[in-house]
């Protein structure tokens, strides 16, 4: 009985992620796109050192120049109910990029509603991941050396 549950749970898990994840990830690609707007608006610089490219299938890139390179990549797989995510740092032109890649989990809710969790956190609105996402590529610590 509990692993008809169990198989049944993750059948409704799938069902969600198929039907919402799509929708999720189109609505996280936008708010990404409109953070980096408002950033280049409220910046003291023409925000021209920072690129912002849609990927196929509701993935991203975000590419910040100054003062360190970073660029983060991220591309749902919604077979496997995670966004795979990288982050690259380079400190310089002459140095290799450093990579940091992460996953955030496509986690279906008591409400049957898709969340997005890194670890033991859970967002609670698009709008926290793309903090979460964002940070580390407009604002990199000037002393980390990975």
């Amino acid at each position: 009985e509990q692993q008809r549950l169990a198989v049944g749970r993750r059948e409704r898990q799938a069902s969600v992620v198929k039907d919402q994840g799509p929708a999720m990830m189109r609505a996280l690609v936008a708010e990404v796109r409109a953070a980096l707007e408002d950033y280049r608006r409220k910046a003291h610089h023409d925000g021209a050192e920072i690129e912002f490219e849609e990927l196929p299938h509701e993935g991203f890139s975000v590419t910040s120049s100054r003062p360190i390179r970073m660029e983060l990549q991220c591309r749902p797989s919604y077979e496997e109910h995670v966004v795979y995510c990288n982050l690259s740092r380079s400190p310089d032109q002459h140095s290799e990029a450093v990579e940091r890649p992460f996953n955030l989990e496509l986690s279906v809710n008591e409400s049957d509603r898709l969340e997005l969790r890194h670890g033991s956190r859970a967002f609670a609105t698009v709008d926290e991941a793309v903090e979460f996402l964002l940070t580390p590529v407009l604002f990199p610590p000037i002393d980390q050396q990975n």
